[in-house]
Protein backbone atom coordinates (compact mmCIF):
# COMPACT_ATOMS: atom_id res chain seq x y z
CA UNK A 1 0.00 0.00 0.00
CA UNK A 2 1.43 3.29 -1.28
CA UNK A 3 1.54 6.81 0.45
CA UNK A 4 1.86 9.90 -0.92
CA UNK A 5 2.75 13.11 1.47
CA UNK A 6 0.90 16.39 0.92
CA UNK A 7 2.79 19.53 2.06
CA UNK A 8 1.02 22.61 1.28
CA UNK A 9 2.42 25.50 3.10
CA UNK A 10 1.09 29.11 2.85
CA UNK A 11 1.51 32.37 4.37
CA UNK A 12 -0.90 32.06 6.60
CA UNK A 13 -0.74 27.86 7.32
CA UNK A 14 0.78 24.28 6.66
CA UNK A 15 -1.22 22.06 6.25
CA UNK A 16 0.00 18.19 5.91
CA UNK A 17 -1.54 15.53 4.65
CA UNK A 18 -0.48 11.93 4.54
CA UNK A 19 -2.92 9.95 2.07
CA UNK A 20 -2.68 5.57 2.20
CA UNK A 21 -3.73 3.57 -0.18
CA UNK A 22 -6.18 6.04 -1.53
CA UNK A 23 -7.20 7.53 1.04
CA UNK A 24 -6.67 10.29 4.10
CA UNK A 25 -5.13 8.89 7.01
CA UNK A 26 -3.35 11.51 8.77
CA UNK A 27 -3.82 15.60 9.32
CA UNK A 28 -2.43 18.14 10.54
CA UNK A 29 -2.72 22.02 10.15
CA UNK A 30 -0.61 24.38 12.31
CA UNK A 31 -1.40 28.17 11.93
CA UNK A 32 1.69 29.50 14.21
CA UNK A 33 4.36 29.08 11.13
CA UNK A 34 4.74 25.71 11.05
CA UNK A 35 5.56 25.00 14.73
CA UNK A 36 3.56 23.29 17.74
CA UNK A 37 4.28 23.50 20.96
CA UNK A 38 4.90 19.99 22.01
CA UNK A 39 8.32 18.78 21.84
CA UNK A 40 9.61 22.97 22.79
CA UNK A 41 12.53 22.42 25.86
CA UNK A 42 12.39 25.85 28.74
CA UNK A 43 14.33 26.35 31.85
CA UNK A 44 11.39 27.05 33.72
CA UNK A 45 10.28 28.08 37.70
CA UNK A 46 8.32 26.48 40.19
CA UNK A 47 5.58 29.19 41.11
CA UNK A 48 3.17 26.74 42.70
CA UNK A 49 2.78 23.08 44.33
CA UNK A 50 -0.36 21.20 44.35
CA UNK A 51 -0.22 18.11 47.43
CA UNK A 52 -3.56 17.22 46.29
CA UNK A 53 -2.41 16.93 42.94
CA UNK A 54 0.96 15.66 43.79
CA UNK A 55 1.94 18.08 41.03
CA UNK A 56 3.77 21.89 40.80
CA UNK A 57 2.79 24.40 38.49
CA UNK A 58 5.94 25.92 36.28
CA UNK A 59 6.12 29.26 35.07
CA UNK A 60 7.69 28.56 31.22
CA UNK A 61 6.65 31.82 29.37
CA UNK A 62 3.72 30.92 28.48
CA UNK A 63 -0.29 32.44 29.02
CA UNK A 64 -0.68 28.91 30.72
CA UNK A 65 1.91 27.87 33.47
CA UNK A 66 3.34 24.17 32.80
CA UNK A 67 1.61 20.82 35.01
CA UNK A 68 4.45 18.78 36.02
CA UNK A 69 3.39 15.26 37.73
CA UNK A 70 5.39 13.74 40.65
CA UNK A 71 6.28 11.05 38.18
CA UNK A 72 7.92 13.27 36.08
CA UNK A 73 10.60 14.85 37.99
CA UNK A 74 14.05 13.91 37.90
CA UNK A 75 16.20 13.94 40.65
CA UNK A 76 19.98 14.65 39.74
CA UNK A 77 20.97 13.76 43.11
CA UNK A 78 20.34 9.87 41.36
CA UNK A 79 22.46 7.72 40.19
CA UNK A 80 21.44 6.79 36.95
CA UNK A 81 23.06 4.49 34.45
CA UNK A 82 22.30 0.75 32.60
CA UNK A 83 23.89 -2.51 33.27
CA UNK A 84 27.00 -2.91 31.66
CA UNK A 85 25.62 -6.32 30.64
CA UNK A 86 22.82 -6.80 27.94
CA UNK A 87 19.30 -7.50 30.04
CA UNK A 88 16.64 -9.50 28.40
CA UNK A 89 13.35 -7.47 27.24
CA UNK A 90 13.76 -4.72 24.32
CA UNK A 91 10.03 -3.27 24.83
CA UNK A 92 9.75 0.43 23.44
CA UNK A 93 9.00 1.66 26.89
CA UNK A 94 11.39 2.92 29.37
CA UNK A 95 10.99 1.02 32.41
CA UNK A 96 7.60 2.48 35.19
CA UNK A 97 9.47 5.15 37.27
CA UNK A 98 7.78 3.32 40.16
CA UNK A 99 5.55 5.16 43.02
CA UNK A 100 5.70 8.80 42.64
CA UNK A 101 6.99 10.54 45.86
CA UNK A 102 5.19 13.12 47.27
CA UNK A 103 6.04 16.39 45.17
CA UNK A 104 6.93 18.45 47.89
CA UNK A 105 9.63 16.15 49.21
CA UNK A 106 11.48 16.74 45.72
CA UNK A 107 10.54 20.15 44.45
CA UNK A 108 10.05 23.61 45.87
CA UNK A 109 8.59 26.80 44.61
CA UNK A 110 11.14 28.59 43.04
CA UNK A 111 13.34 26.03 42.06
CA UNK A 112 14.34 26.64 37.99
CA UNK A 113 13.99 23.11 35.80
CA UNK A 114 14.72 21.93 32.65
CA UNK A 115 10.86 20.93 31.27
CA UNK A 116 10.09 19.80 28.34
CA UNK A 117 6.43 20.03 27.25
CA UNK A 118 4.91 16.30 26.63
CA UNK A 119 1.27 17.68 25.67
CA UNK A 120 0.09 21.07 24.58
CA UNK A 121 -2.96 22.88 25.91
CA UNK A 122 -6.09 21.58 25.35
CA UNK A 123 -9.22 23.91 26.14
CA UNK A 124 -8.74 24.89 29.68
CA UNK A 125 -5.60 22.77 30.45
CA UNK A 126 -2.52 24.29 30.63
CA UNK A 127 0.73 22.44 28.66
CA UNK A 128 2.22 18.83 30.55
CA UNK A 129 5.73 19.06 31.23
CA UNK A 130 8.50 16.62 32.31
CA UNK A 131 11.96 16.68 33.71
CA UNK A 132 12.63 13.76 31.34
CA UNK A 133 13.48 14.83 27.54
CA UNK A 134 13.33 12.95 24.83
CA UNK A 135 15.20 14.39 21.36
CA UNK A 136 13.82 12.39 18.69
CA UNK A 137 15.66 11.52 15.19
CA UNK A 138 15.41 9.61 12.27
CA UNK A 139 15.97 6.07 13.51
CA UNK A 140 16.30 6.52 17.32
CA UNK A 141 14.85 9.03 20.09
CA UNK A 142 17.43 9.76 22.52
CA UNK A 143 16.30 9.67 26.20
CA UNK A 144 18.78 11.83 28.44
CA UNK A 145 17.50 11.07 31.52
CA UNK A 146 16.28 7.70 31.03
CA UNK A 147 19.35 4.68 30.87
CA UNK A 148 17.22 2.62 29.01
CA UNK A 149 17.24 0.83 25.67
CA UNK A 150 14.13 0.11 24.01
CA UNK A 151 12.90 -0.97 19.91
CA UNK A 152 9.76 -0.03 18.80
CA UNK A 153 6.39 -2.47 19.63
CA UNK A 154 5.80 -2.19 15.76
CA UNK A 155 8.88 -4.16 15.13
CA UNK A 156 7.79 -7.51 15.23
CA UNK A 157 10.65 -9.39 14.24
CA UNK A 158 12.49 -11.07 17.38
CA UNK A 159 16.16 -11.35 15.94
CA UNK A 160 15.67 -7.68 14.26
CA UNK A 161 14.60 -6.25 17.59
CA UNK A 162 17.89 -8.06 19.25
CA UNK A 163 19.89 -6.61 16.75
CA UNK A 164 18.86 -3.02 17.44
CA UNK A 165 18.84 -3.06 20.84
CA UNK A 166 22.44 -4.60 21.30
CA UNK A 167 23.43 -2.21 18.60
CA UNK A 168 22.50 0.73 20.60
CA UNK A 169 23.58 -0.65 23.74
CA UNK A 170 26.76 -1.00 22.60
CA UNK A 171 27.40 2.44 20.99
CA UNK A 172 25.23 4.82 23.59
CA UNK A 173 27.39 5.61 26.74
CA UNK A 174 25.59 4.32 29.77
CA UNK A 175 24.38 6.93 31.50
CA UNK A 176 21.90 7.52 28.10
CA UNK A 177 19.33 5.79 27.12
CA UNK A 178 17.83 5.53 23.72
CA UNK A 179 14.37 4.01 21.71
CA UNK A 180 14.81 2.68 18.26
CA UNK A 181 11.67 4.02 16.08
CA UNK A 182 9.94 1.99 13.56
CA UNK A 183 11.46 3.58 11.09
CA UNK A 184 15.02 2.11 11.99
CA UNK A 185 14.08 -1.31 11.08
CA UNK A 186 16.85 -2.48 9.06
CA UNK A 187 18.91 0.68 10.08
CA UNK A 188 22.42 -0.07 9.63
CA UNK A 189 25.17 0.60 12.44
CA UNK A 190 26.52 3.82 10.48
CA UNK A 191 22.97 5.18 10.30
CA UNK A 192 22.30 4.68 13.98
CA UNK A 193 25.19 5.98 15.39
CA UNK A 194 25.04 9.08 13.20
CA UNK A 195 21.53 9.70 14.41
CA UNK A 196 23.18 8.91 17.58
CA UNK A 197 26.00 11.60 17.88
CA UNK A 198 23.75 14.10 16.16
CA UNK A 199 21.45 14.06 19.15
CA UNK A 200 23.79 13.81 21.61
CA UNK A 201 25.71 16.85 20.55
CA UNK A 202 21.65 18.63 20.13
CA UNK A 203 21.47 17.70 24.27
CA UNK A 204 24.83 19.08 24.70
CA UNK A 205 24.04 21.98 23.57
CA UNK A 206 20.55 22.48 24.97
CA UNK A 207 22.12 21.93 28.32
CA UNK A 208 25.03 24.49 27.78
CA UNK A 209 21.57 27.00 26.75
CA UNK A 210 20.20 26.09 30.27
CA UNK A 211 23.10 26.76 31.93
CA UNK A 212 23.08 30.16 30.92
CA UNK A 213 19.29 31.03 30.48
CA UNK A 214 17.63 33.00 33.15
CA UNK A 215 13.74 30.91 34.02
CA UNK A 216 11.58 31.41 32.23
CA UNK A 217 13.35 30.94 29.01
CA UNK A 218 12.41 28.96 25.69
CA UNK A 219 15.90 26.99 24.92
CA UNK A 220 14.71 24.47 22.39
CA UNK A 221 11.75 23.56 19.88
CA UNK A 222 11.07 20.21 17.54
CA UNK A 223 11.82 20.48 13.84
CA UNK A 224 8.77 22.87 11.97
CA UNK A 225 6.12 20.68 10.30
CA UNK A 226 7.52 20.57 7.18
CA UNK A 227 10.67 18.84 8.18
CA UNK A 228 8.91 17.33 10.74
CA UNK A 229 6.54 15.63 8.63
CA UNK A 230 9.73 14.22 6.32
CA UNK A 231 11.08 12.86 9.41
CA UNK A 232 8.19 10.96 11.00
CA UNK A 233 5.86 10.23 8.22
CA UNK A 234 8.04 9.44 5.09
CA UNK A 235 8.82 5.79 5.28
CA UNK A 236 9.66 3.31 2.37
CA UNK A 237 6.23 2.97 1.24
CA UNK A 238 6.24 7.37 0.31
CA UNK A 239 6.03 7.43 -3.09
CA UNK A 240 5.33 10.82 -3.86
CA UNK A 241 5.79 13.82 -2.10
CA UNK A 242 3.66 17.07 -3.11
CA UNK A 243 5.02 20.86 -1.63
CA UNK A 244 3.65 24.09 -2.74
CA UNK A 245 6.36 26.18 -1.98
CA UNK A 246 9.20 26.68 -5.04
CA UNK A 247 11.24 27.40 -1.58
CA UNK A 248 11.14 24.40 0.37
CA UNK A 249 11.83 22.06 -2.98
CA UNK A 250 16.16 22.11 -1.49
CA UNK A 251 15.48 22.00 1.85
CA UNK A 252 13.02 18.98 1.06
CA UNK A 253 15.93 17.67 -0.88
CA UNK A 254 18.42 18.14 1.57
CA UNK A 255 16.52 16.77 4.46
CA UNK A 256 15.67 14.01 2.44
CA UNK A 257 19.45 12.83 1.67
CA UNK A 258 20.28 13.29 5.14
CA UNK A 259 17.55 11.50 7.01
CA UNK A 260 16.63 9.02 4.39
CA UNK A 261 19.15 8.28 1.73
CA UNK A 262 18.35 5.13 1.33
CA UNK A 263 14.33 6.29 0.46
CA UNK A 264 13.56 8.42 -3.03
CA UNK A 265 10.45 9.61 -3.01
CA UNK A 266 9.71 11.76 -5.90
CA UNK A 267 9.21 15.62 -5.07
CA UNK A 268 7.00 16.99 -7.27
CA UNK A 269 5.89 20.75 -7.07
CA UNK A 270 2.39 22.24 -7.98
CA UNK A 271 1.76 25.00 -9.40
CA UNK A 272 -2.12 24.85 -10.12
CA UNK A 273 -3.55 27.95 -9.13
CA UNK A 274 -6.28 25.64 -7.22
CA UNK A 275 -4.85 24.46 -3.88
CA UNK A 276 -3.05 21.59 -3.85
CA UNK A 277 -5.62 19.78 -1.42
CA UNK A 278 -8.73 20.54 -3.34
CA UNK A 279 -6.80 19.58 -6.83
CA UNK A 280 -6.00 15.94 -5.09
CA UNK A 281 -9.33 15.90 -3.82
CA UNK A 282 -8.36 16.30 -0.20
CA UNK A 283 -10.43 19.01 0.88
CA UNK A 284 -13.35 17.04 0.75
CA UNK A 285 -11.90 14.58 3.05
CA UNK A 286 -10.95 17.00 5.48
CA UNK A 287 -14.68 18.40 5.18
CA UNK A 288 -15.90 14.92 6.12
CA UNK A 289 -13.27 14.78 8.85
CA UNK A 290 -15.27 17.18 11.18
CA UNK A 291 -18.55 15.17 10.65
CA UNK A 292 -19.76 13.30 13.45
CA UNK A 293 -21.10 10.59 11.32
CA UNK A 294 -18.71 8.53 9.40
CA UNK A 295 -20.19 5.67 7.00
CA UNK A 296 -19.19 2.37 6.73
CA UNK A 297 -19.17 0.09 3.54
CA UNK A 298 -20.98 -2.77 5.57
CA UNK A 299 -24.03 -0.19 5.83
CA UNK A 300 -24.10 1.15 9.29
CA UNK A 301 -22.36 3.96 10.44
CA UNK A 302 -19.96 5.65 13.55
CA UNK A 303 -21.31 8.38 15.49
CA UNK A 304 -17.72 9.87 17.06
CA UNK A 305 -18.67 12.65 19.91
CA UNK A 306 -16.28 14.59 21.60
CA UNK A 307 -16.65 15.42 25.25
CA UNK A 308 -14.26 16.89 27.99
CA UNK A 309 -13.66 13.76 29.62
CA UNK A 310 -13.71 11.46 26.55
CA UNK A 311 -14.15 10.59 23.05
CA UNK A 312 -17.57 8.22 22.66
CA UNK A 313 -17.92 6.14 19.39
CA UNK A 314 -21.07 4.45 18.85
CA UNK A 315 -21.36 2.44 15.91
CA UNK A 316 -25.11 1.96 14.91
CA UNK A 317 -26.23 -1.02 12.45
CA UNK A 318 -27.92 -0.75 9.06
CA UNK A 319 -31.40 -0.10 8.75
CA UNK A 320 -31.67 -2.08 5.66
CA UNK A 321 -32.64 -5.62 6.27
CA UNK A 322 -29.23 -7.92 5.85
CA UNK A 323 -29.00 -11.18 4.21
CA UNK A 324 -27.77 -14.70 6.28
CA UNK A 325 -27.47 -15.26 9.85
CA UNK A 326 -27.25 -11.99 12.19
CA UNK A 327 -24.56 -13.06 13.84
CA UNK A 328 -22.85 -13.22 10.95
CA UNK A 329 -23.36 -9.71 9.61
CA UNK A 330 -23.16 -8.31 13.17
CA UNK A 331 -19.17 -9.31 13.32
CA UNK A 332 -18.82 -8.23 9.60
CA UNK A 333 -20.30 -4.70 10.75
CA UNK A 334 -18.07 -4.57 13.86
CA UNK A 335 -15.34 -5.77 12.13
CA UNK A 336 -15.53 -2.98 9.45
CA UNK A 337 -15.95 -0.58 12.32
CA UNK A 338 -12.99 -1.30 14.07
CA UNK A 339 -10.91 -0.70 10.66
CA UNK A 340 -12.39 2.73 10.10
CA UNK A 341 -11.94 3.75 14.43
CA UNK A 342 -8.26 3.18 13.89
CA UNK A 343 -8.02 5.35 10.91
CA UNK A 344 -10.34 8.16 12.67
CA UNK A 345 -8.28 8.08 15.41
CA UNK A 346 -5.29 8.65 13.59
CA UNK A 347 -7.05 11.63 10.87
CA UNK A 348 -8.57 13.10 14.12
CA UNK A 349 -5.86 12.61 15.99
CA UNK A 350 -8.33 11.93 18.98
CA UNK A 351 -6.22 10.98 22.43
CA UNK A 352 -7.48 10.57 25.99
CA UNK A 353 -9.63 8.39 26.93
CA UNK A 354 -12.06 6.67 23.85
CA UNK A 355 -15.10 4.24 24.66
CA UNK A 356 -16.50 2.58 22.34
CA UNK A 357 -19.71 1.10 21.85
CA UNK A 358 -20.02 -2.05 19.54
CA UNK A 359 -22.60 -3.87 18.12
CA UNK A 360 -23.63 -6.43 21.01
CA UNK A 361 -22.28 -9.78 19.93
CA UNK A 362 -23.23 -12.96 21.85
CA UNK A 363 -20.66 -15.77 20.80
CA UNK A 364 -17.37 -15.09 22.36
CA UNK A 365 -15.33 -16.25 19.59
CA UNK A 366 -16.54 -12.96 17.67
CA UNK A 367 -15.27 -10.85 20.32
CA UNK A 368 -11.94 -12.20 20.58
CA UNK A 369 -11.80 -11.71 16.93
CA UNK A 370 -13.02 -8.28 16.50
CA UNK A 371 -10.35 -7.31 19.32
CA UNK A 372 -7.29 -9.07 17.50
CA UNK A 373 -8.38 -6.99 14.69
CA UNK A 374 -8.43 -4.02 16.51
CA UNK A 375 -5.53 -4.57 18.25
CA UNK A 376 -4.03 -5.67 14.78
CA UNK A 377 -5.26 -2.34 13.46
CA UNK A 378 -4.02 0.21 16.39
CA UNK A 379 -0.75 -1.19 16.33
CA UNK A 380 0.06 0.78 12.84
CA UNK A 381 -0.20 3.70 15.23
CA UNK A 382 2.33 6.05 15.60
CA UNK A 383 0.68 7.09 18.99
CA UNK A 384 0.79 4.83 22.00
CA UNK A 385 -2.85 2.62 22.22
CA UNK A 386 -3.58 0.51 25.19
CA UNK A 387 -7.05 -1.09 24.60
CA UNK A 388 -9.18 -2.97 27.06
CA UNK A 389 -10.99 -6.06 26.45
CA UNK A 390 -14.78 -6.00 25.46
CA UNK A 391 -16.84 -6.49 28.07
CA UNK A 392 -20.74 -7.84 28.03
CA UNK A 393 -22.05 -4.94 27.05
CA UNK A 394 -20.17 -4.47 23.64
CA UNK A 395 -18.38 -1.74 25.09
CA UNK A 396 -14.45 -1.72 24.75
CA UNK A 397 -12.43 1.71 26.52
CA UNK A 398 -8.92 2.01 25.34
CA UNK A 399 -6.69 5.22 25.65
CA UNK A 400 -4.43 6.86 22.79
CA UNK A 401 -1.31 9.13 23.78
CA UNK A 402 -2.41 12.52 23.22
CA UNK A 403 1.13 14.82 22.20
CA UNK A 404 -0.54 17.64 19.89
CA UNK A 405 -3.80 18.82 20.02
CA UNK A 406 -6.93 17.13 17.67
CA UNK A 407 -7.97 18.46 14.12
CA UNK A 408 -10.85 20.56 16.01
CA UNK A 409 -8.57 22.73 17.28
CA UNK A 410 -7.06 24.77 14.27
CA UNK A 411 -10.33 23.17 12.28
CA UNK A 412 -12.95 24.51 14.58
CA UNK A 413 -14.55 27.10 16.82
CA UNK A 414 -17.06 26.42 19.53
CA UNK A 415 -20.47 27.64 18.48
CA UNK A 416 -21.29 30.65 20.05
CA UNK A 417 -24.87 29.59 20.42
CA UNK A 418 -24.66 26.41 22.23
CA UNK A 419 -21.04 26.87 23.64
CA UNK A 420 -19.54 23.79 21.81
CA UNK A 421 -22.37 21.83 23.46
CA UNK A 422 -24.13 20.53 20.30
CA UNK A 423 -27.53 21.39 20.92
CA UNK A 424 -29.44 24.56 21.45
CA UNK A 425 -32.95 25.70 23.48
CA UNK A 426 -35.99 24.12 21.43
CA UNK A 427 -37.92 26.64 19.70
CA UNK A 428 -40.91 26.25 21.59
CA UNK A 429 -39.46 27.02 25.15
CA UNK A 430 -38.09 29.90 24.28
CA UNK A 431 -41.53 30.81 22.37
CA UNK A 432 -43.15 29.99 25.56
CA UNK A 433 -40.24 31.72 27.56
CA UNK A 434 -41.48 34.99 25.63
CA UNK A 435 -44.78 34.62 26.26
CA UNK A 436 -44.26 34.60 29.73
CA UNK A 437 -42.16 37.65 29.17
CA UNK A 438 -44.75 39.29 27.76
CA UNK A 439 -48.01 38.77 30.07
CA UNK A 440 -45.07 40.52 32.48
CA UNK A 441 -45.09 43.13 30.47
CA UNK A 442 -48.70 43.82 30.06
CA UNK A 443 -49.40 42.97 33.56
CA UNK A 444 -47.40 45.44 34.57
CA UNK A 445 -48.17 48.36 32.54
CA UNK A 446 -50.44 51.88 32.87
CA UNK A 447 -51.54 52.11 29.89
CA UNK A 448 -53.88 50.00 27.75
CA UNK A 449 -52.92 51.16 24.59
CA UNK A 450 -50.05 49.60 24.18
CA UNK A 451 -47.46 48.54 21.24
CA UNK A 452 -45.49 45.49 21.89
CA UNK A 453 -42.83 44.59 19.52
CA UNK A 454 -41.18 41.27 19.52
CA UNK A 455 -38.16 40.10 16.80
CA UNK A 456 -37.00 36.86 17.59
CA UNK A 457 -34.87 34.48 15.38
CA UNK A 458 -36.98 32.62 12.58
CA UNK A 459 -37.28 29.33 13.91
CA UNK A 460 -39.11 31.28 17.07
CA UNK A 461 -41.41 33.72 15.42
CA UNK A 462 -42.17 30.58 13.45
CA UNK A 463 -43.45 29.09 16.51
CA UNK A 464 -45.09 32.48 17.58
CA UNK A 465 -46.90 32.90 14.66
CA UNK A 466 -48.73 29.27 14.04
CA UNK A 467 -49.09 27.35 16.94
CA UNK A 468 -48.86 30.21 19.83
CA UNK A 469 -50.65 32.90 17.60
CA UNK A 470 -54.11 32.06 19.39
CA UNK A 471 -52.70 32.68 22.77
CA UNK A 472 -51.22 36.16 21.61
CA UNK A 473 -53.74 37.16 20.03
CA UNK A 474 -56.38 36.47 22.80
CA UNK A 475 -53.09 38.00 25.15
CA UNK A 476 -53.47 41.10 23.24
CA UNK A 477 -57.37 41.15 23.33
CA UNK A 478 -57.16 41.02 26.98
CA UNK A 479 -54.64 43.60 27.90
CA UNK A 480 -55.87 46.38 24.71
CA UNK A 481 -52.74 46.43 23.40
CA UNK A 482 -51.21 45.27 19.92
CA UNK A 483 -48.47 42.67 19.54
CA UNK A 484 -46.21 42.70 16.56
CA UNK A 485 -43.98 39.34 15.92
CA UNK A 486 -40.81 40.14 13.51
CA UNK A 487 -38.71 37.48 12.22
CA UNK A 488 -34.77 38.15 12.46
CA UNK A 489 -32.65 37.56 9.32
CA UNK A 490 -30.76 34.88 8.21
CA UNK A 491 -27.93 35.98 9.77
CA UNK A 492 -29.50 35.60 13.25
CA UNK A 493 -31.19 32.15 12.30
CA UNK A 494 -28.55 30.64 15.11
CA UNK A 495 -29.43 33.21 18.04
CA UNK A 496 -31.50 32.13 21.27
CA UNK A 497 -32.23 36.27 22.00
CA UNK A 498 -35.21 37.79 22.05
CA UNK A 499 -35.90 41.60 21.33
CA UNK A 500 -38.96 42.53 23.44
CA UNK A 501 -39.85 46.56 23.40
CA UNK A 502 -42.72 48.16 23.80
CA UNK A 503 -44.24 51.87 23.05
CA UNK A 504 -48.05 53.27 24.42
CA UNK A 505 -49.94 54.22 22.00
CA UNK A 506 -49.86 54.11 17.95
CA UNK A 507 -49.95 50.89 15.24
CA UNK A 508 -47.23 49.02 14.37
CA UNK A 509 -45.14 49.67 11.18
Amino acid sequence: MSDCLFIQRTPEETRVGLRRGGRLWELEVDHTGGRSLSGNVYRGRVVRISAEMNAAFVEIGLEKQGLLHAQDVWLSTQHHSRPETLQSGVDGAPPSRGSAPKIDSIIEIGQEVLVQITREPIAKKGPRVTMFPSLPGRNVVLLPHEPHVGVSRMIDDPDERQRLHSLVHRILPRELGAIVRTVGEAATEAEVANDLAFLRAQWFDLKERFAHASAPSFLHADLDLTLRSLRDRVTAQTETIWITDPSDRDRVETFLKRFHPDLSPQVREHSDNTSLFMTHGLSTEVDASLNPQVTLPEGGDLMIELTEAMTVIDVNSSRRKESGRLADSQLRLNLSAAREIARQLQLRNIGGLVVVDFVKMRRVEDRRMLEAVLEAELSQDRARVRISRMNRFGIVMMTRKRARQSIYGPLTDSCAVCQGRGYVRSATDIAVETLNRLRKTLRSAHSTDLLLRVEAPARVAAVLQGQLAGVIDDLAERHGAEIVISALGASAKDSNEVALSSRPGGSAH
